[in-house]
């Protein structure tokens, strides 16, 4: 399970990952709560959400291309730099009681800027940091690095918005980016090994078509993306929109008990990470991916009648540990089986999916501002669990377990 670590660019990438994953779940929790102290609106919570997850949608494959065609550490570490720049910039409108609402949104298209580079560049690079048989516990682990810090960094923010204000919770956010920008340079691996091959494909446009070509002809990667769309349309968005509200509005609890709630989240999502990391095999890993799907949905339908925090926080564990392992899974699936060349235009599919956060942003916060709290999450839940099980009765699942498995 824990071979990769023998990789001395392997501790130093996973480092810099738990340091970013710090700076981004404090922003995760304290961005819709200054929203919603700002504003008021349900609305614009999904808004900050969706502006986002949409450089993902709009540079999709295209970051992918830059992915594979440049060196991955020059990549790694211009996005984070990106992240300091974007949160820094906040940070200071912060100090001089300047920030509003639209400039709390853009910023944020600012930081889905980076992460729409950062996600593929950060999987591509594996391969050259670990040997084949210790590319899944390397893929796992390299998610628990994120998820271990959703546990850390959403505390911390709930104890800064109980005990401090939203300027020294960015200004340690710019300190912490600031941290993952040092360790991401010291990765000695470039992760060049399909470069001259890449750059052999033609232009930027050239092989970002090439990326969508490939993923027609094998077919299988659709059918990746497709399960990671109802994903991310109908389960991501209710924790940046869904958690705040049930919190504030409808529990009348302490704010603080939003970065809780997603802290324990984090449990639940490093818990499901180690257990992939430590599987032998998954022999069926598209009937994985539906039915973890299946039983969040659920926990979504539960939360939404929950009387009391625990309830909440149950579901909040439940839901987290699924999605995390349908994520984990995809990414496996695409880097195993596509080549190094290819591999940042196959992950890249991600940025596709995951800019669907966009919409499902926008259908949340509408329908919390429509129908409350408690019915919109309903709604998301039941569509989610539908939407999965429909997918048994079609092609999509039964393709992608026919992927051999890493």
């Amino acid at each position: 399970m824990f071979s990769p670590f023998a990789s001395r660019d392997f501790r130093v990438l996973w480092l810099a990952i738990f340091l970013r994953s710090a700076a981004l779940w404090l922003d995760q929790v304290a961005r819709p709560v200054l929203i919603v102290e700002l504003t008021g609106s349900a609305l614009l919570l999904g808004a900050v959400l969706a502006a986002r997850m949409a450089p993902n949608l709009l540079l999709g494959l295209f970051a992918g291309a830059i992915v594979d065609r440049y060196p991955r550490r020059v990549v790694l570490v211009l996005s984070q730099a990106g992240n300091v720049a974007a949160t820094g910039a906040l940070f200071l409108l912060l100090l001089f009681d300047l920030a509003e609402a639209w400039h709390v949104i853009a910023l944020a298209a600012a930081a889905g800027i980076n992460i729409a580079f950062f996600q593929p560049a950060r999987q591509a690079i594996l391969p050259s940091m670990v040997p084949p048989s210790a590319l899944r516990p390397a893929v796992a682990l390299s998610q628990t690095a994120n998820t271990s810090m959703r546990i850390g960094g959403a505390l911390l923010a709930g104890l800064l918005l109980e005990f401090a204000d939203f300027t020294w919770i960015y200004g340690a956010m710019t300190g912490i980016y600031a941290g993952a920008v040092v360790c991401t340079a010291l990765i000695r691996t470039r992760g060049t090994a399909g470069l001259s091959a890449s750059r052999a494909g033609g232009s930027l446009a050239r092989q970002t078509l090439s990326g969508l070509r490939w993923a027609f002809e094998t077919r299988w990667p659709l059918a990746v993306l497709a399960i990671s769309v109802v994903m991310f349309i109908f389960l991501v968005p209710y924790q940046g929109v869904f958690i705040p509200l049930m919190v504030i509005d409808v529990l009348g609890e302490q704010r603080s008990w939003v970065g809780y709630l997603i802290a324990i989240g984090g449990a639940g999502a490093a818990g499901g990470s180690l257990a992939l990391a430590g599987l032998r095999t998954i022999p069926t890993p598209g009937g994985l991916m539906v039915g973890l799907l299946i039983a969040s949905g659920i926990g979504l339908a539960v939360m939404s009648g929950a009387p009391h925090l625990a309830v909440v926080a149950a579901c909040v564990f439940v839901a987290a540990g699924c999605s995390t392992n349908v994520m984990s899974l995809a990414n496996l699936t695409l880097l195993a089986q596509a080549t190094e060349g290819m591999s940042g235009r196959a992950l890249s599919l991600m940025n596709i999916a995951r800019g669907m956060i966009l919409v499902g942003a926008l259908v949340t916060g509408g329908l919390a501002d429509l129908l409350g709290a408690r019915t919109g999450l309903l709604v998301m839940g039941v569509c989610l669990a539908a939407c999965a099980a429909a997918m048994l009765a079609t092609p999509v699942a039964r393709r992608v377990s026919e992927v051999e498995e890493a």
